[in-house]
């Protein structure tokens, strides 16, 4: 990439990569993987490092993705960063760092993998770089005390339009509460975990205009499950697939459910019923049941 001219096979003269359009470059980078985006492609010329930094590059960031292979002290990515930009320890928070500030201020939408090393301090860090977040998918956080610092965090947010939270916090009612408050196009819930009675009148109270819900693999009663359903009227997608506390066939949940578009509560029991399964397959012991209960 010398910056200069090239001939094609047919022996047209072109430019060469590194003087492409800033526009097309970036059309090109989107497709490659975000680690390449951002430890080799800035390296290679100064057109590809403009267009490297664009921060539409930066909106989409999953970084749950082989998340122990990519960002382990001892993985490829850290090798590249210790190459490339002679970085003496590599970790997650300051690639987390990189990537938000690459994304300047634009960021829509985040996946977290559960490698926090700080979480307060990394929570913060997206709460005050990303304003204008869409969606945001959450690891399990450490700690009650971490919990419980969620709830202030979601006024940042006030476009949030769909929260991923891979295990129900403890602080839940008042993620809602906030969510009602300071979020008005929220519309779009998942999450796992016990569901407990003041859980569910929080969805329902705070949420009611909830269109999508996911509470797979939960512990949830039919009488919290009900009182989901009566109080998030607006619902177009639910899904309650092997979850405990309840029999997927129970007539009146079926009932409740039959005015949602898509309505999914496959594999759901009571715990009887997955006792006795359990005592059946001891392979069960295994299962995420054990989590929930």
């Amino acid at each position: 990439m010398d910056g200069e001219e090239h001939a094609d096979a047919g022996g047209t003269i072109g430019p060469a990569w590194g003087e492409m359009d800033t526009d097309c470059l970036v059309h090109v980078f989107c497709r490659l993987a975000l680690e390449d985006v951002a430890a080799a492609a800035p390296l290679v010329c100064r057109g590809w490092r403009r267009a490297a930094a664009d921060p539409s590059l930066w909106r989409a960031l999953d970084l749950r993705r082989d998340h122990v292979a990519r960002f382990m002290p001892w993985g490829a990515l850290a090798a590249a960063f210790a190459r490339r930009y002679a970085v003496a320890r590599f970790a997650f928070a300051g690639f987390l760092a990189l990537c938000l500030a690459r994304g300047g201020g634009s960021v829509s939408d985040l996946a977290l993998p559960p490698l926090l090393s700080s979480p307060p301090a990394e929570l913060d860090r997206v709460a005050a770089a990303c304003p204008r977040l869409r969606r945001l998918a959450l690891p399990p956080l450490l700690s009650p005390a971490d919990e419980a610092r969620l709830p202030d965090l979601v006024p940042r947010w006030p476009l949030l339009q769909r929260l991923e939270l891979e295990s129900k916090p403890s602080s839940f009612p008042a993620v809602a509460a906030q969510l009602a408050l300071h979020c008005p196009d929220f519309s779009g819930l998942r999450t796992s975990g016990a569901i407990k009675p003041e859980d569910a009148a929080a969805m329902a109270a705070s949420l009611p205009r909830l269109r999508s819900l996911c509470l797979d693999s939960s512990y949830l009663p039919k009488q919290e499950l009900l009182a989901i359903l009566a109080g998030c009227r607006q619902l177009e997608e639910f899904s309650a697939r092997n979850c405990v506390g309840f029999n997927e066939k129970d007539e009146e949940v079926v009932r409740r459910g039959a005015r949602i578009e898509r309505f999914d509560i496959g594999g759901s029991r009571f715990v009887d019923e997955l006792d006795d399964e359990m005592m059946a397959d001891d392979e069960l012991c295994g299962s995420a049941y054990v989590d929930v209960m």
